[in-house]
């Protein structure tokens, strides 16, 4: 009873009724092994299903409809309008650094904080940060709202949202969200509680920056995706920035891997770990060509984001190398 999904489609109805589908998995895999064509469906009183599409034909148990609950009511009167390739790059760019698990279970969901002029996503778990800022076409005296949304839903939302244009209505009550788009409502429970001070985090001041390609420095990390695999949590990529090179080194039970990139001159020296993993997953949400790295100390976490506009912000904190 935590998310629902509710989509119609256009059929020849001989009479209303309804029924519960009993085992979800038997039905949809009839439907999609049937060849093309028109599929017909009779519900009997003892609430089994009859399917058929030409000559193959198919009998499913069901269960009483009566027993199915309905999808909480979410008013559709107001909330944001985002076209669904916008929504879906930004639950993209965020999801991943929620927390998996939290004492905190706020930390499990996405932070939706709207503004009169602007739409901020959160994610953190910790250990790391995403957020995406998007500008919104809304009314200029608007009062902000906030709500937490299940990463789980975002992911499901994901899934189905289409890669184009199509506008999604975003609505929120005290307890749900709804998303509706085309012919589809998903509506999910909200988590309740209050969100991390997530900007009292964000440093202002760096002591180091450097602008690079991210395709340059996602490869070079990408590459040591062998070497780190076996024990990602043990040990970690160490990033070192000196002069007008960035380095990546890691060693672990498999092997050692080194690698270079030329950037500008930082004018200093930096050495600093990472969880690969953790590392990866921001530069792989970037969809800047360029992007920025700021530093202010090897135990400080470090800033990604694009050199141009502030679409996004992703933070990653270090771990504990030896000297």
């Amino acid at each position: 009873l935590e998310m629902g999904i509710e989509r119609r489609v256009p059929a020849d109805i001989k009479e209303d009724g309804a029924i519960v589908s009993g085992d979800v998995r038997v039905f949809s895999e009839v439907i999609r092994k049937l060849p093309s064509g028109t599929a017909d469906i009779t519900v009997q009183d003892n609430f089994s299903m009859t399917v058929q599409n030409g000559k193959s034909v198919y009998n499913i148990l069901g269960m009483n409809p009566e027993e199915f609950p309905d999808l909480p009511v979410v008013l559709e009167d107001s909330g944001i309008t985002l076209p669904a390739e916008v929504l879906k790059k930004m639950i993209r760019q965020t999801v991943y650094a929620a927390a998996q698990k939290n004492e905190r279970p706020q930390l499990t969901g996405v932070y939706f904080e709207i503004e009169p002029t602007v739409f901020h996503m959160v994610a953190l778990d910790g250990f790391r940060m995403a957020i995406h800022n998007e500008p919104l076409n809304e009314n200029p005296d608007e009062e902000p709202y906030s709500f937490i949304v299940p990463a789980r839903t975002l992911l499901e939302l994901s899934r189905i949202l289409p890669d184009d244009d199509t506008p999604v209505l975003i609505t929120a009550s005290t307890k749900h969200v709804l998303f509706t788009f085309k012919n589809i409502r998903l509506v999910s429970r909200l988590l309740s509680g209050e969100y991390f001070q997530y900007k009292q985090i964000i440093p202002t001041d760096f002591k180091i920056q450097t602008t690079l390609p991210l395709r340059d420095i996602l490869t070079c990390v990408e590459r040591a995706d062998p070497i780190v695999s076996t024990d990602v949590y043990k040990n970690p990529v160490v990033m070192t920035l000196s002069g007008d090179t960035l380095a990546i080194d890691c060693v672990t039970s498999v092997g050692k891997a080194h690698d270079v990139i030329e950037i500008p001159d930082c004018g200093s020296e930096i050495r600093i770990g990472f969880n690969q993993r953790y590392l990866h997953d921001a530069l792989s949400a970037c969809d800047s060509e360029t992007i920025i790295l700021e530093f202010n100390g090897s135990r400080n976490p470090c800033i990604i984001r694009p050199s141009e506009g502030d679409s996004f912000l992703f933070m990653v904190l270090p771990v504990r190398i030896s000297e």
